[in-house]
């Protein structure tokens, strides 16, 4: 009876009650977690609520550089294809009426089937305005003119704009009209900001919804989100997603068929980000194709090279280490240059060198020389990424990529490691810095360095000796301690023949006046300045130019400990450590010098391995050699800790094998252990244990290697020092300091110590394998053809501490830990 009425009846246990002329009411309840935050983009201009209480919208368009001029007619701006003869297209965010032209004009052109990819890493949400939906990104309210990258997943980054599409609609609620605060132009302020009506979800459309609606509208049609970096090199796992939809179908990569799916590749602006994938399409196109030079006169020059061509040191050391590196550089080169209708990813190099190295001459601040520094080493990351790819397609091409590109990476580490270590300015660093004072000699003595009290009987810090062998440690000697120690061990109580002095620093060093010096910056005062020098022929080289800079006037500031200030000291007799030797051997003729740079302090790469064991077998010749102790081989770093112990252990095991291990290392005549956690100081880490199952006589192997360590350690205990237990004691310590930096640095050289622990049962595995041919393969060609198939380079860049720490730390790949490793020093001389 009340059905053409508006009216309400509620019942109870008495009567129902009807309540006429009513409206049933909702309302809404929000749930944020943080206050609502309201600020304003600058002075005098309207305040608002911000995005999670600091982010602003802007829309895309008007921020995205259209050198081409096409958004006005396709509504997608720098809208172009790599070249008539490529199917491979680029364009900046298009709105969702351009996206629609776009696809709807390659479909009228006869493509057959259409790639989408999305490059975006930072959230995209289309706004309705009028009658299209153009596209917003979210920026911070004090880089307003930078996107906010929020993921490099894409399940995470569309999940990220759902959360902040929710947002705006519950923001827009809380007003009567329903509105958000939009800025369409940050050049125009005064028009800004634009309230629009958000009151639905379907108001703003997120990037999965516009890429999949258009998809699920045109069956020929596929898509996929890649999330790029604005700065940056495209991932191993990204790679190996955009090589995914091209193994879809083998007709896509067989050279006798012509099916190949055009491609159409989406960025902010269509620069960089897509440059990348275009190359990186047209190189896989082309080789499918076969229309790439296979021959090449082209070489690089060393001495004078041609910056413009991207003739880098860097560079230079990765086409010397690829098969036909001359020719995949110049594929790339010709590639790159077909996609160079917006930015040409190898000219843009030279551009940021110039700007760099203009900065620098005029002055400029500290804030954009890094500014500068950084996007060259970003551009030139790009370059040499883009090469190593074009070599893993001409690899990989004629098995159909059956390896994917991170399982090639794996099998050829060095071109990771190549990629990672792209800065060599510091080889361009022109002496007269210590004039300037951007940099100081700092002397390598200091209280508290001879915690072996060694200097009471050799005048040199830490001297010890690997127990029961001719292997001796320490630290850096004057003149008159090199002097003791030549003394000690060629007449005295040791009574060797030769004594064979293993210089391993790869730092600046000089003695001046009885005191050794190394170099340190100013802006990182805490470690010398590591020279990049290969060879300790270029190393002598250069500290002959800085005794020469130190000669040119009497009077030097110097520290001789960090923790105090610099003293003025008048610098009389100058040596550089090849000059030092040398006078030593004017009275001893026994006595050989080696200036062997390990790269650095924690670790060894295969090759620097093999470069101490072959120094070794050139001197153990002779038969009987290895036992009739006639060579004492003495290793010295600049503290006696790091380096001289990790090359006392690499020789003192290949001694073993060569004379057999003592008493200890067998299973039956291990020590027991017994105290809290004596698993993980003993280095029995799941990772480890891993690698343990991997080797033949696994247990075995690396007994012989804690066996080497712990009698490495009973000679040097005060230190504190034990290669292998301190990989637990870092550890801890980095889940307990109180500074990010320090929990971040120790963190990361925990992992630092497990690899080099990792890299010791490795090479005792090398030693047992290779002693019958009398090590004719090196170390680093072992770890390629034996190690690497068997999967150890994927246990490499896949450290962790499972059963201790949630999560995946970021220094469990192997890239990762190369990259943290560099010392951040500014900018000097010249980018090469």
């Amino acid at each position: 009876m009340y059905a053409s009425k508006q009216c309400v009846v509620r019942t109870n246990k008495v009567a129902p009650v009807i309540i006429k002329d009513c409206r049933e009411e909702f309302q809404q309840f929000l749930e944020f977690n943080e206050p609502i935050v309201k600020g304003c983009l600058a002075e005098g201009m309207p305040e608002h609520p911000l995005i999670k209480g600091k982010y602003f919208v802007v829309q895309d368009a008007n921020d995205a550089e259209d050198v081409l001029q096409t958004f006005k007619t396709t509504c997608a701006p720098n809208f172009h294809q790599a070249s008539s003869s490529y199917p491979v297209f680029a364009s900046g965010q298009p709105t969702v009426n351009g996206l629609n032209k776009v696809l709807s004009q390659l479909i009228c052109d006869g493509y057959s089937e259409i790639l989408v990819l999305n490059l975006r890493s930072e959230p995209v949400l289309f706004q309705r305005v009028d009658e299209d939906y153009v596209p917003y990104s979210v920026r911070h309210q004090e880089q307003i003119h930078n996107m906010v990258g929020m993921g490099d997943i894409k399940e995470s980054c569309d999940h990220i704009e759902a959360c902040i599409r929710k947002e705006i609609v519950s923001l827009a609620s809380m007003e009567d009209e329903f509105v958000f605060y939009f800025y369409d132009s940050l050049q125009k302020l005064q028009q800004e900001p634009h309230m629009r009506k958000v009151e639905y979800e379907e108001d703003i459309l997120l990037s999965a919804e516009v890429y999949a609606r258009e998809s699920f509208s045109n069956q020929i049609l596929r898509h996929d989100r890649i999330c790029l970096p604005e700065l940056g090199i495209p991932t191993e796992e990204m790679v190996d997603q955009f090589l995914s939809h091209f193994k879809e179908k083998r007709t896509f990569l067989e050279k006798n068929s012509h099916a190949f799916p055009v491609v159409y590749l989406i960025s902010h602006s269509g620069g960089r980000r897509s440059a990348i994938m275009m190359v990186m399409s047209c190189l896989l196109y082309a080789h499918k194709r076969g229309s790439l030079k296979e021959t090449c006169s082209y070489k690089m020059s060393d001495h004078n090279p041609d910056y413009i061509e991207g003739e880098y040191k860097a560079i230079q050391e990765l086409v010397a280490h690829l098969k036909d590196g001359n020719i995949i550089k110049q594929q790339v080169d010709w590639v790159i240059d077909q996609c160079s209708e917006v930015i040409n990813l190898r000219r843009c190099i030279a551009n940021h060198k110039r700007k760099l190295e203009t900065a620098v001459a005029n002055n400029s601040s500290s804030q954009v020389i890094d500014t500068l520094y950084a996007e060259c080493l970003s551009s030139l990351e790009t370059y040499a990424f883009l090469i190593s790819f074009n070599a893993y397609l001409r690899d990989q091409m004629p098995n159909n990529l059956s390896w994917s590109y991170n399982k090639w990476l794996h099998r050829n580490p060095e071109v990771n490691r190549l990629i990672s270590e792209l800065d060599f300015s510091e080889l361009s660093a022109p002496p007269s810095l210590l004039s300037t004072q951007h940099r100081f000699l700092v002397a390598d003595d200091y209280i508290g360095l001879d915690v072996l009290s060694s200097q009471m009987d050799v005048k040199v810090s830490n001297f010890r000796r690997l127990m029961g062998l001719p292997i001796y440690g320490m630290a850096q000697p004057n003149r008159n301690g090199l002097f003791k120690v030549v003394n000690h061990l060629l007449h005295h109580k040791q009574g060797y023949t030769y004594v064979v002095m293993i210089n391993l620093r790869s730092d600046y060093v000089l003695e001046i006046d009885d005191v050794t010096y190394h170099v340190r910056d100013v802006a990182h005062m805490a470690e010398p300045v590591p020279s990049l020098c290969t060879t300790g022929r270029e190393l002598e080289e250069a500290e002959l130019k800085l005794k020469k800079e130190i000669k040119s006037k009497r009077s030097w500031s110097v520290y001789i400990d960090t923790a105090d200030p610099p003293v003025d000291r008048e610098l009389v007799s100058i040596f550089t450590p090849e000059e030092l030797y040398e006078q030593q051997r004017l009275s001893t003729l026994d006595l050989h010098y080696r200036r062997l740079p390990l790269h650095y302090d924690h670790g060894l790469r295969e090759k620097e391995f093999d470069a101490i064991k072959d120094l070794v077998l050139e001197y153990m010749t002779e038969a009987g050699s290895w036992t009739d102790n006639s060579h004492a081989f003495v290793f010295h770093c600049r503290t006696g800790k790091s380096r001289t112990s990790l090359a006392m252990a690499v020789v003192g095991l290949l001694f073993y094998h060569m004379t057999g291990f003592p008493y200890g290392a067998n299973a039956d005549e291990e020590e027991r252990v017994s105290c809290p956690n004596a698993k993980y100081t003993k280095g029995e880490f799941l990772v480890v244990e891993r690698l343990v199952w991997m080797l033949p006589q696994g247990q075995q192997v690396k007994r012989e290697v804690d066996l080497v360590l712990d009698r490495l350690f009973e000679t040097m205990s005060p230190m504190h020092f034990h290669l292998r237990e301190v990989i637990f004691v870092t550890f801890n310590k980095a889940k307990s300091a109180n500074c990010s930096s320090d929990r971040r640095q120790l963190h990361r050289l925990s992992y630092d110590y497990l690899e080099r622990y990792l890299y010791l049962i490795l090479f005792n595995a090398y030693l047992h394998t290779e002693k019958a041919g009398s090590f004719t393969r090196s170390f680093s060609q072992w770890m390629m053809e034996v190690a690497a198939p068997a999967g150890v380079y994927e246990l490499l860049d896949n450290l962790g501490f499972f059963l201790l720490e949630q999560g995946i730390s970021e220094f469990s790949r192997l890239k990762n830990r190369i990259l943290d490793r560099r010392h951040k020093l500014p900018f000097t001389g010249h980018f090469v």
